[in-house]
């Protein structure tokens, strides 16, 4: 199976598309990068500062995405011995691999899925593991509240730190041209809600064309939020929610 030359719409952060790109390439596709995401950490406050200051009264510290993981340990922590005595989770294994790039070693992850749901579904938080205990979620600004009030439900006692933000990108009209006319895409790739927004903001004046787009999203949830905006096309979710299972998802596509 190949993407027959399909040129592909990627809208994720740059910095987040590399493996995704090399797999489109890989399997006979072109990828055309439009970011509707902007990806900036958190200003080092005093009070940020003194939050990771604390950081070794936890018992587990749960990176929520490969920013998370990242950004925290380039801007916010000089040495990560602070991490020694406290278990390290990650949402999904590209974050896992961002902490293992870092130093950081015996990293608990669910496997190929990237949720709240599957690391919930952990032996590792259970109330039996986590009762009474101190637990520190990393995220961006925003984030939901899933995770959070599950594992609260379970007895922990839960505090958070933000360290990024998401921002819309400015694009002028030369660059969407460029991307979205002159390029024209025929699948884009959508892996969250925030970048779908952003999307249809940046894409406001075509929305006729973009909504008959084929889409492939990373999760149903994603899809519904598109059939609800007005899409018509055609939309594929990830059987995976990770690099592969949007490829497989874009590769099933491309075949119907």
């Amino acid at each position: 199976m190949t993407l027959k030359n399909k040129r592909i719409l990627i809208t994720r952060p740059n910095e987040q598309a590399d493996s995704l790109c090399k797999l489109i390439s890989n399997h006979g596709g072109v990828s055309v990068r439009f970011p509707t995401i902007k990806i900036q950490p958190i200003v080092r406050t005093d009070k940020l500062i003194k939050r990771f200051d604390e950081i070794s009264k936890y018992d587990f510290i749960i990176f929520i995405s490969r920013n998370a993981a990242k950004i925290t340990i380039d801007h916010f922590i000089d040495n990560i011995d602070v991490f020694i005595d406290t278990q390290i989770i990650a949402i999904g294994p590209g974050t896992a691999e961002e902490l293992a790039t870092r130093g950081l070693t015996d990293i608990i992850c669910p496997g190929s899925q990237t949720d709240s749901k599957a690391l919930l579904d952990l032996k590792e938080m259970q109330s039996n593991k986590i009762a009474n205990k101190q637990i520190l979620i990393i995220r961006g600004t925003g984030g939901r509240e899933l995770l959070a009030d599950s594992l609260e439900t379970r007895g922990a006692n839960i505090n958070y730190v933000e360290v990024y933000k998401r921002c819309l990108p400015e694009y002028g009209k030369h660059e969407i041209g460029n991307a979205w006319y002159k390029k024209k895409p025929d699948v884009v790739v959508v892996t969250s809600n925030e970048i779908l927004n952003n999307l249809i903001n940046l894409l406001s004046d075509d929305k006729k064309k973009l909504f008959s787009t084929p889409l492939v999203t990373m999760s149903e949830r994603i899809a519904e939020r598109a059939r609800k905006e007005g899409f018509t096309s055609k939309i594929g979710v990830a059987r995976e929610q990770n690099d592969n299972g949007v490829l497989a998802g874009l590769l099933e596509l491309v075949e119907d």
